[in-house]
């Protein structure tokens, strides 16, 4: 072979290398870089983010609520179904909240039905760390759960379960409740008619509150909004409290914020920009007056994506009949049939209710018979028709049928 040749030919494969080598590197380079110190978005926050993305209404949800429902569901599990849910609640700390009669309520409870081998120690455990209602039914109907919710919820959600599943074997519910009054209420002369403007530019008429200097204001650039105080409960006695050196007591606040845009703003909002909103308060003063014009608003709320959600955070083995594994629960295969979220808030003059159910209903596996039933079928009404090869999925015609042929233009035929 010609020297020159070999050289050229070597000359060739080295080049060739070294511009796979350069492409290589280059790849490296513009590869995104990991921030090891980077922390992981909290669970509250990613609940909120998945809901404002699906719903484009009036919605509430409770991150707490589904917390604690999905925490007494984990203390369950094992094996990969308990992994998936705690990916999912990750380093979120349940609140330790004490019950005030008629104003203040969290309560967890365990439906189990008659029959169902449940193991003790599981019981026991919930009872003593959560402070579980235990409530046994027949689960012939959805009465003792729509009660126990009624009552935990200060009448605000008097039905979640419309009907019940004779397969269901176990319920877990939590509910949160609050009816609590203003630190400053708004007067009610004070109410007038004014506009809201919708998301397409129109205008609708609605009742708007005002008051002046009893509130906090910020604006951190993307958003501005006020801080708004609710009366302090002391949890012993019930009373509200007008002790600010009472210890005892449940303080909460309420804060509305007017972002720029408000979908942008949810999908970045984390507990920084809840700090920030903290940082920005500003109070009324001698050089400063805070006029609040807010409308009054009610509402009632059914999360109805609350099960897909979960399955788009990875909790996949709880909601399947084979791969869930509750055995710190029960011997028997069960799984989570059915995930129920509920809200309802009501905000006014005197103040605010809201409340919250979550509820997870599991069942057992086992296959049982339905009695057949006739079934009629008359297409009388519109409908679709599709004529196709009957191996294979493609259509040759796919139509409709608003309007068919009058009788008067039906042309007799003759069976031959």
């Amino acid at each position: 072979m010609n020297k020159n040749f070999t050289a050229k030919i070597i000359a060739i494969v080295v080049l060739l290398m070294l511009i796979l080598g350069a492409i290589f590197l280059r790849k490296e380079d513009i590869s995104p870089v990991v921030n090891p110190t980077q922390k992981e978005e909290s669970f509250d926050y990613k609940i909120i983010k998945r809901v404002n993305k699906n719903y484009d209404n009036n919605y509430m949800i409770s991150p707490m609520s589904i917390a604690y429902a999905l925490s007494i569901l984990k203390e369950g599990a094992g094996g990969n179904t308990k992994k998936e849910i705690e990916k999912l609640l990750g380093n979120y700390k349940l609140s330790s909240i004490v019950n005030i009669k008629d104003r203040v309520s969290l309560a967890n409870a365990l439906f189990i039905k008659n029959d169902f081998d449940i193991k003790d120690d599981y019981v026991t455990k919930i009872q003593n760390n959560y402070n579980s209602d235990l409530i046994y039914d027949e689960f012939t109907s959805p009465d003792k759960i729509n009660s126990w919710v009624n009552d935990k919820t200060f009448g605000m959600i008097p039905e979640v379960v419309k009907e019940i599943n004779p397969r269901f074997k176990l319920g877990i519910a939590n509910a949160l409740a609050i009816d609590v009054e203003w630190e400053s209420k708004f007067e009610c002369i004070n109410t007038k008619e004014d506009d809201f403007t919708l998301t397409d530019g129109t205008k609708m008429k609605s009742p708007f509150m005002h008051s002046s200097n009893d509130v906090k204001y910020f604006d951190t650039g993307n958003a501005k909004g006020i801080v708004k105080d609710y009366a302090h409960y002391n949890y012993k006695t019930g009373e509200i409290s007008y002790d600010e050196k009472d210890k005892d007591v449940i303080e909460l606040e309420y804060i509305a914020i007017l972002p720029n845009n408000l979908n942008d703003y949810v999908n970045k909002f984390d507990l920084n920009e809840l700090n920030k909103i903290q940082k920005n308060l500003i109070s009324s003063d001698d050089k400063t007056t805070i006029n609040l014009s807010i409308p009054k608003y009610t509402y009632s709320f059914d999360y109805e994506k609350f099960k897909s959600d979960l399955e788009y955070f990875g909790i996949h083995d709880a909601f399947d009949n084979v791969n869930a594994n509750f055995k710190h629960i029960s011997d028997d295969q069960i799984y989570v049939e059915d995930a129920i979220h509920k809200t309802h808030i009501e905000l006014s003059e005197e103040g605010t209710k809201a409340a919250a159910v979550t509820i997870f209903m599991l069942r057992d596996n086992a296959m049982f018979e339905v009695e057949k039933k006739v079934i009629d079928i008359k297409f009388d009404k519109p409908f679709i028709y599709i004529i196709k090869e009957k191996n294979n999925n493609n259509i040759w015609f796919f139509g409709t049928v608003y309007t068919p042929l009058k009788m008067e233009d039906n042309n007799a035929c003759e069976i031959k």
